[in-house]
């Protein structure tokens, strides 16, 4: 097995088990949803925009995910008094449990995937991983 072979199946393995999981909890929300409210909870004064550029899709579709989270109660949009042409996104306390519950999933899916490696087998995974990133970022232009 390649590099490109290793790394793509891993993703669909990790991607697929994250999914079989999430809908065992019932949640009716599509993957970009869950990660749209998991970026909410990690963006600090999250704006349309911030999301939009952290999540590296169009401003207009992640507002449309926006609306759709607000009409399901689980995002709250709130005047942003540093700057009055946008608005602050907050998870509402739905929005919370139900993140709250995906990081159990994530939790445990990961806890899963690492059971039988070393503490420094994992911190290698995670250096490589980073250089990677590093890599990719340098040439072709950093994008998130």
């Amino acid at each position: 097995m390649n590099l490109n072979e290793a790394l793509f199946s891993l993703i669909h393995t990790v991607r697929n088990t994250m999914i079989q999981q999430l809908k065992s909890l019932d949640m009716n929300l599509s993957p970009m949803h869950l990660k749209s409210l998991k970026a909410v909870s990690k963006i600090e004064q999250c704006t349309g925009q911030k999301l939009a550029d952290f999540m590296g899709r169009d401003k207009a579709q992640v507002n449309r995910l926006i609306k759709e989270l607000v009409n399901q109660e689980l995002l709250i949009k709130k005047d942003n008094e540093k700057d009055k042409r946008s608005q602050l996104l907050i998870l509402a306390a739905s929005g919370e449990a139900l993140i709250e519950e995906f990081n159990k999933v994530e939790n445990e899916v990961f806890s899963a995937m690492a059971s039988e490696l070393e503490p420094d087998q994992i911190e290698n995974f995670i250096q490589i991983t980073q250089t990677f990133k590093s890599n990719l970022d340098a040439a072709y232009g950093k994008k998130n």
